[in-house]
């Protein structure tokens, strides 16, 4: 099986600049994702399995490149938000599921504190998006915490929008990273929770335990 940890360096940041640039639609983050687009970088998609077919949908982000545009930098702030609870949320689901914690840093109880913590941390910066008018669809109502939800909701379905089309989740939080592969029903080890690493060790060759 192909973990992230087997990737080179030059891959995974290929892989980070992709969902990050479907998220922003920035034409900088489209010319920063060229840049790492190296032959080296191209030849070891085509090479492995589980990224073959993520260079098909890289060339049609090139085709459709003319329709980018600049966003607000709140917007692409959201994204590392979204990332970290999306992350923390996959390591809950496995501890309720098999009582194993796939993080070693952090104990079941602290995860779970961070996990509430950064949800109502993401609400408070919506809400003040929305009060500040920041989101022009979005109006404030009676009820300032449903708008909120409701577009974080957004961001959440956005997020696996991104995700279903490239198949893969990118999941950042702190010094915590996993590349999440969909669509295959051959998962081992390397495929599950046990692929956290530290992104300090993203790139030691020792396989994952």
């Amino acid at each position: 099986m192909i973990s992230a940890i087997e990737l080179t360096k030059e891959t995974l940041s290929f892989l980070d600049a992709l969902f990050i640039y479907k998220w922003t639609q920035s034409k900088d983050d489209l010319q920063k994702l060229i840049n790492i687009a190296t032959p080296q970088v191209t030849k070891e998609l085509e090479e492995n399995r589980y990224t073959k077919n993520i260079l098909e949908k890289y060339y049609l982000e090139l085709e459709d490149s003319e329709t980018s545009r600049k966003i607000t930098p709140k917007t692409k702030e959201i994204l590392p938000q979204i990332s970290g609870i999306m992350l923390l949320r996959q390591a809950i689901i496995e501890i309720n599921k098999s009582q194993r914690n796939p993080i070693a840093s952090m104990s079941s109880e602290d995860i779970k504190a961070e996990y509430g913590y950064l949800r109502v941390q993401l609400l408070e910066y919506v809400k003040r998006g929305i009060i500040s008018k920041e989101y022009h669809d979005q109006l404030l109502d009676d009820n300032l915490l449903k708008a909120a939800q409701r577009k974080v909701d957004q961001y959440e379905g956005k997020f696996h929008e991104i995700s279903n089309e490239l198949g893969y989740q990118y999941l950042i939080y702190k010094n915590i990273s996993l590349y999440k592969w969909l669509f295959y029903d051959d998962w081992d080890t390397s495929l599950s929770l046990d692929a956290y690493i530290d992104k300090d060790k993203m790139f030691d060759s020792k396989e994952i335990n």
